[in-house]
């Protein structure tokens, strides 16, 4: 859609809706590669980001995530729905930073993973809208979904990193809810790495205690399969190709752990050894230090959550330098969108 193509009514905005769309147009900015930030003119620039109102000719961002209220779980309701076919294969690349060469695999290594028993109505009440179904939004990260895999396997990547400028962006909840919907998939396998290692997420979504750490498995203390988990059997339908990395542990020197060659061969050790299509990598605020800018050897790309209504298009446009030009962003998440519900269908992408 071309930028200089306008749309019906905009003779008729109003103050605050040209505002928001400004906005709109400073976020795009930030995030095109080679595109000069739009200049402030009346715009503050640390603005919140709008909520609505998806920006049809930024590809850039994948899916908006409509806001899910926290309530009490209703009783579960058994989905019975078959495991959908996975894509094709993500065509076999090397990873970031190669580990031990000529390592043969080990596919029984996903027998050999402790499994974790499936709480429904802990999911819902922490937002796991991927588990249960129950809430329509659930559609966009089947949407993100098909987006993310088919944008890899163009890439020929495998490693994702999930961050998000500033904290309580949603960035957990992004990562958790795309690895469930990932897990639905058929010969697909999906690893999730909880790498925030100052504020494990996971294991407080999933309502896990005494799992193992994180750092130990970097330095190689303890293996995959001690590390490892994936899901018992359950009727919500999630697969038991999703391996998860839930840390149990604050590691108070994370970025220098994540630079340590140590910890690059052990990541490569394991996604050999589980022919992972896919590792998911749940990182820290890229602002909040320096531990993002760490872990950037690890990863083929990243995946930006924004909050709707708060994240500052200024921050967006620091990750970027952060990142820096080298590192792909693979696309932005609008988490906590507004979206039109009266229209007869309330999926929030």
């Amino acid at each position: 859609m071309s930028r200089n193509r306008t749309r019906p009514g905009d003779d008729a905005l109003s103050d605050s809706e040209r505002a928001r769309r400004e906005l709109e147009k400073r976020l795009r900015a930030a995030l095109i590669e080679g595109e000069e930030p739009i200049p402030d003119e009346e715009q503050e620039d640390d603005a919140p980001l709008p909520l609505t109102d998806r920006v049809e000719d930024a590809p850039e961002v994948l899916a908006e995530i409509a806001p899910v209220a926290v309530e009490e779980a209703p009783a579960a309701t058994p989905v019975e729905a078959p495991a959908e076919p996975a894509p094709a294969p993500l065509a076999p690349a090397e990873p970031a930073m190669q580990g031990p060469a000529e390592r043969t695999p080990q596919p029984n290594l996903w027998n050999r993973l402790p499994r974790i028993p499936v709480d429904p109505a802990r999911m819902e009440r922490n937002l796991v809208i991927t588990a249960n179904r129950h809430d329509p939004a659930h559609a966009a990260f089947d949407v993100l979904r098909t987006r993310m895999i088919q944008a890899m396997r163009d890439k020929g990547w495998h490693r994702v990193g999930i961050t998000s400028p500033t904290a309580g962006c949603g960035k957990s909840f992004t990562a958790i809810n795309l690895a469930v919907s990932l897990s639905r998939l058929n010969d697909f396998r999906t690893v999730l790495l909880d790498f925030d290692l100052h504020r494990p997420g996971l294991s407080r979504i999933l309502g896990l205690k005494d799992m193992p750490a994180t750092a130990d498995f970097l330095r190689g203390e303890i293996g995959a399969e001690d590390y490892l988990s994936t899901f018992a059997p359950n009727m919500l339908n999630i697969g038991d190709r999703l391996a998860l990395g839930v840390n149990g542990r604050v590691e108070p020197f994370a970025s220098e752990l994540f630079a340590n060659p140590r910890s690059a061969e052990v990541i490569a050790r394991m996604q050999t050894d589980l022919q992972a299509d896919l590792v998911l990598f749940d990182l820290p605020p890229a602002l909040a230090m320096d531990d993002v800018l760490a872990l950037r050897p690890h990863l083929d790309c990243v995946l930006i959550v924004v909050g709707g209504g708060e994240t500052r298009a200024r921050d967006m446009r620091e990750v970027q330098s952060r990142l820096g030009e080298d590192m792909p962003i693979l696309g932005v998440v609008m988490n906590k969108a507004e979206v039109d519900r009266s229209a007869g269908y309330s999926y929030g992408y």
